[in-house]
């Protein structure tokens, strides 16, 4: 077995990030929440359909896919763009009106776990045409020690 089969090996072992969460994010200022829900069709009755909640607070609003739905990130990723994707040009408008709009990633990570992201999903989410950031949270939020330790 070669060194690179042995490190592949390796890394497809590691576990997966746990708690993941994927979130339509929209940030601005003086952001109403209710005219982001009625942009996207959201009621309710949408959240608890879908499995899905929204949050917001001042200058920020989430629609956010969790283990309730589904604990596999391709399950949440299609079911964002599912609900996301049909209500592009509202999107479009609202970014046009000066707000901030991404996909968010977050998830609880140990050293060495990882977070795979299928060829179908980052084509998806490509298609929303969207930022998408990555965010990481240890779990207890206790600082590592090393903070690039999760190279080793």
């Amino acid at each position: 077995m070669t060194t690179m089969s042995r490190e592949s090996n390796a890394f497809n072992s590691s576990p997966e990030w746990t708690s993941i969460n994927t979130s339509l994010a929209v940030t601005g200022a003086e952001l109403e929440s209710s005219s982001i829900e009625r942009a996207l069709g959201l009621t309710q009755a949408t959240e608890i359909q879908d499995g899905a909640s929204v949050h917001h607070g001042p200058g920020w609003w989430t629609y956010t896919v969790d283990e309730r739905c589904s604990g596999d990130l391709s399950e949440q990723v299609s079911a964002l763009v599912h609900r996301v994707k049909p209500h592009l040009a509202e999107l479009k408008a609202l970014t046009a009106a000066g707000y901030f709009i991404q996909v968010a990633i977050s998830g609880t990570v140990e050293p060495n776990n990882r977070l795979t992201l299928s060829v179908q999903s980052a084509g998806q989410l490509a298609d929303l045409g969207l930022p998408v950031s990555f965010t990481t949270l240890k779990e207890g939020n206790v600082p590592s020690e090393d903070p690039l330790s999760w190279l080793d």
